[in-house]
């Protein structure tokens, strides 16, 4: 676990800062209007580097490991579905989450450890922010 003073140096108002976040705002900026070949082809590289990066995931009071040796992650609910707050790097992570302690796990190992039915909460609150529904992250978590 890691505490909130070892990131003061993250700028929160930085984005993208590494691959993720460049795939990601690519992703976003893809327009309803393109046909679904262009429009997928930047969703799709968005999968690929999220598959290889890292996640900053809040651990406020209560989550984390527990004494049995679980991992107790914090959740939100979204349009009736759960899901865990992740953040794509510490400048985000700052922006909402600063004074929580965190973890830092790779995508696809997180992905693979949620159990079935549980989406990411991406940048939760954050203008790059996006839901990634369960069968997404499942679809991280194969690879």
């Amino acid at each position: 676990m890691t505490r909130p003073d070892d990131i003061i140096a993250a700028d929160p108002e930085e984005f993208p800062v590494n691959a993720v976040e460049r795939a990601l705002e690519a992703a976003l900026a893809t327009s309803p209007e393109q046909d679904s070949q262009e429009e997928a082809e930047p969703i799709t590289r968005f999968l690929d580097a999220l598959r290889e990066g890292d996640l900053w995931i809040p651990l406020p009071e209560g989550a984390g490991q527990q004494g049995d040796g679980a991992v107790a992650l914090p959740t939100l609910e979204l349009e009736g579905e759960v899901f865990v707050p992740v953040f794509t790097s510490a400048e985000q992570f700052r922006v909402r989450s600063a004074d929580l302690a965190y973890t830092v796990i790779p995508a696809r190992e997180l992905a693979g450890a949620l159990p079935e039915g549980i989406g990411l909460a991406l940048n939760p609150g954050n203008a790059s922010g996006v839901p990634l529904y369960a069968e997404t992250v499942a679809e991280i978590a194969r690879g």
